[in-house]
């Protein structure tokens, strides 16, 4: 076999290129912002093949634990929403329920593994996210707490009881303005919200009652309901509360301010008021429930 001459390259010296100080920090800054985006987002979750007869007794399942949950026996419908999501694990309905069930026996780390894994399901699903808020709300977590309740109120404007925890969540955090004013609008998207169980409870969290019931009292005078404005007021002076100047001076009071019933309970709170004032080293539960007779005496219960 012939032998091929033997060809030599010459050596050819490269400069290799690398990146300058300004790229690097660029490429940080990428890596960084894609970590926070991904920090922010649940896990996603591959979806299981499930037969129709699965998803028929799941979907059955899941309407023995609403009538379960319905009449407060919640173990009994937790147990019937987690054969619900082990038939169904794709549906991100159930795995809300199984978070709400979960809440109400506080179960909290529980139920917040089954709202991320609605949530997972189902990123455009709002409840499972105000749900999470709710969650770390519980917990005493106000940071997270406002994230996900502001995140479920950006997902659906229009939902009342996301405006209320979030609502619920300021006053906590003694930002009353942004309370009162996010309260408002769940009140106004839905008069009747106080009626439901759609998440009101979080309303005050453990703030002294005196200043919810007082908080409570603006939010129903501004809204025009005489009724539950003077039930809260009434409410937040049983509790020590005393301000009568600032009924007068807060502006939310003026919708039902002439309203006969509204007028009667100020001529008869400031007479409680001056005679608790009067009279603290006494029995105070006992001036405490005085009221004004008829014809203007004050009398205590017989």
């Amino acid at each position: 076999m012939a032998a091929f001459p033997r060809r030599e390259f010459p050596l050819v010296r490269t400069r290799v290129l690398y990146p300058g100080p300004l790229f690097r920090v660029w490429l940080a800054f990428l890596v960084v912002f894609a970590a926070l985006i991904c920090a922010g987002c649940p896990p996603k979750v591959a979806r299981i093949k499930v037969s129709s007869e699965d998803i028929i007794r799941s979907n059955e399942a899941s309407k023995e634990g609403d009538v379960a949950f319905a009449r407060k026996d919640f173990y009994a419908a937790l147990i019937k929403y987690l054969e619900a999501g082990r038939l169904n694990p794709n549906n991100e309905f159930i795995f809300n329920r199984v978070g709400i069930t979960y809440s109400q026996l506080h179960y909290y780390q529980e139920a917040s593994v089954a709202f991320q894994r609605s949530m997972a399901l189902n990123p455009k699903y709002p409840y499972s996210v105000n749900n999470l808020g709710s969650v770390y709300f519980a917990l005493k977590d106000l940071k997270k707490a406002e994230k996900y309740f502001r995140k479920a109120v950006r997902m659906k404007e229009d939902e009342p009881s996301f405006h209320m925890n979030l609502g619920s969540l300021y006053f906590e955090r003694k930002k009353f303005d942004l309370a009162m004013a996010a309260w408002q609008r769940g009140l106004t998207l839905d008069p009747e919200i106080f009626t439901k169980n759609s998440s009101v409870s979080l309303i005050g969290g453990s703030s002294p009652s005196k200043e919810r019931s007082y908080y409570l009292a603006r939010l129903f005078a501004s809204a025009g309901n005489v009724t539950r404005a003077i039930e809260s007021l009434q409410q937040a002076f049983t509790d020590g509360w005393s301000d009568i100047a600032a009924i007068e001076k807060q502006p939310d009071f003026d919708r039902i301010r002439k309203d006969e019933r509204f007028v009667e309970f100020l001529k008869n709170l400031e007479v409680l008021i001056r005679l608790r004032e009067s009279g603290e080293s006494g029995d105070s539960q006992g001036v405490a429930l005085e009221k004004r007779a008829p014809d203007g005496a004050v009398r205590k219960p017989q």
